[in-house]
């Protein structure tokens, strides 16, 4: 499904870091008592003004709730999707911040997609809450640091995280049962859950279809939005599955319109509504084009059927 590999998923965990400017959205002073907790001011959504307390950096992984949300509990293995700020205890040089981008990220929790102490404070907390987080270098980059983001192995780290979704192995679709598609077209369930693809015993087309099959009731979805999906991808040919989101218990994120997946998902998902499931039938110019995709078993000739359920798109 994806053209090449995307690193917001793993925004935290290292080498992938992304960087969004050096500005500081605080100051750091030493007046403060040891071990004091930053101060937080805005509203969720919000980017958050910080007032760093200076002094002497605690050791051990710091959490609170600064604004508690009213959505599901998030628990470990789900997709969170979330915006944040991040920056050095030392000075308040912000490393790192999605809401600079204005581009939320997404993430498995708890399965050391991120760094560790995101996982253990973000496990628990319920979609909705903005968090404070200050994490020692034990929790974060350990004794190497991460020096793309100019990040040293001795520094602790501030962030504040708006939790604003997290959604689960078994999230689907959840709409209104559209008509059914031609005969000539594959025939997928409107059922909640794990979509069935039923394929026809005909030729393959030659266009690009897009069908709704399942009718959402969410915003429509646009060009450069983070959206999250989960998708079943298989063969015209012989109904061979080369690609499962449902297979790996995790939805999957990354940013339409913009190719970091395959044309014809960036065609064809744009458009349609939050809470669809959509049909998706490429032919090989949409999708893969002439080289195929060796890895998943795609040949330059064939035509891909794709089952994908919209989630959530943002931003």
């Amino acid at each position: 499904m994806r053209r090449r590999a995307i690193s917001s998923a793993s925004l935290l965990a290292g080498a992938a870091l992304l960087l969004a400017g050096c500005g500081s959205s605080g100051s750091a002073t030493s007046s403060s008592s040891p071990g004091a907790l930053p101060q937080v001011n805005g509203a969720f959504g919000a980017t958050p003004t910080v007032k760093l307390a200076g002094g002497t950096a605690p050791t051990q992984l710091k959490t609170k709730v600064l604004i508690k949300g009213n959505g599901p509990v998030v628990a470990k293995g789900e997709t969170v999707v979330a915006n944040y700020v991040g920056e050095l205890w030392k000075n308040g040089k912000v490393f790192d911040s999605s809401f600079s981008r204005h581009q939320p990220v997404a993430f498995q929790i708890g399965t050391g997609q991120v760094i560790p102490g995101w996982d253990k404070a973000v496990v628990g907390q319920t979609a909705g809450s903005r968090i404070l987080m200050v994490i020692p270098p034990a929790d974060g980059y350990g004794s190497q640091g991460q020096s793309q983001a100019g990040i040293s192995g001795t520094d602790t780290l501030v962030f504040v995280v708006d939790l604003i979704q997290a959604f689960g192995a078994n999230a689907s679709a959840h709409g209104t049962p559209a008509a059914p598609v031609a005969s000539t077209l594959p025939k997928v369930s409107t059922a909640s859950g794990r979509p069935t693809v039923t394929l026809p015993k005909t030729a393959a087309p030659t266009k690009l279809v897009a069908v709704t099959v399942v009718v959402g009731t969410g915003p429509v979805v646009k060009k450069g939005q983070q959206i999250v999906v989960q998708y079943v991808g298989m063969l015209w040919k012989n109904g061979k599955v080369f690609d499962s989101s449902w297979q790996r218990g995790q939805p999957a994120a990354f940013t339409i319109g913009v190719g970091q997946v395959i044309k014809g998902w960036d065609t064809g998902l744009l458009g349609k509504t939050v809470g669809s499931r959509v049909l998706l039938v490429l032919p090989p110019a949409q999708g893969y084009g002439s080289a195929g995709q060796t890895q998943a078993g795609i040949t330059g000739k064939d035509t891909l059927v794709f089952a994908v359920d919209l989630l959530a798109a943002i931003g």
